[in-house]
């Protein structure tokens, strides 16, 4: 009878120990899900940097190969043209308004709230961004010339975004 007394008191585990083991899996839990957390809202920032500086660097590109001097003037920063497709010349960047956009599409149905092809067009992946240009005229070694300046912001992004800085002379 002692026997079969011991073998009672040994199966399964008393409440005590049950609820120990619960507080314990659960403050180990909360732990991992507090870090996964972090890891996740970090994670998705370096993506929007890369994003910010791939779009700076393709309106750059767009702004420096446009002509030094307006076209329809000859002047330096000259009328400028008020839509996107329409710029002839660096200057005009300063007009940029909406991120350049003259459309909307379903997934950015406010003008502006994509980024936009050279076109006007919005592209749908990159909605919330904002682009900015400021443009300044400089003396380059003696020679005149643009200070290009292009910043990008994501709501996403901490601190102030990505900036870019260029110059253009004249030809």
């Amino acid at each position: 009878m002692f026997r079969s007394e011991n073998r009672l008191a040994q199966r399964g585990f008393s409440l005590l120990e049950l609820v120990v083991a619960i507080v314990v899996l659960g403050l180990i839990f909360s732990g991992f899900v507090s870090v996964y957390g972090t890891v996740l809202k970090q994670g998705a920032e370096p993506q929007l940097q890369s994003q910010a500086v791939t779009l700076a660097s393709a309106y750059l590109d767009e702004a420096l190969g446009r002509s030094y001097r307006d076209p329809d003037t000859g002047l330096i920063c000259g009328i400028p043209e008020t839509e996107r497709p329409s710029f002839d010349d660096v200057c005009d960047y300063r007009q940029l308004a909406q991120n350049g956009c003259t459309a909307t599409s379903s997934a950015c149905p406010v003008l502006g709230d994509c980024a936009c092809d050279s076109n006007g067009l919005p592209v749908d992946d990159l909605r919330a961004f904002a682009v900015t240009f400021e443009i300044n005229p400089v003396n380059l070694f003696g020679a005149n010339g643009l200070r290009v300046q292009i910043h990008v912001n994501h709501a996403g992004l901490a601190g102030d975004g990505v900036t870019l800085h260029a110059f253009r002379a004249e030809e």
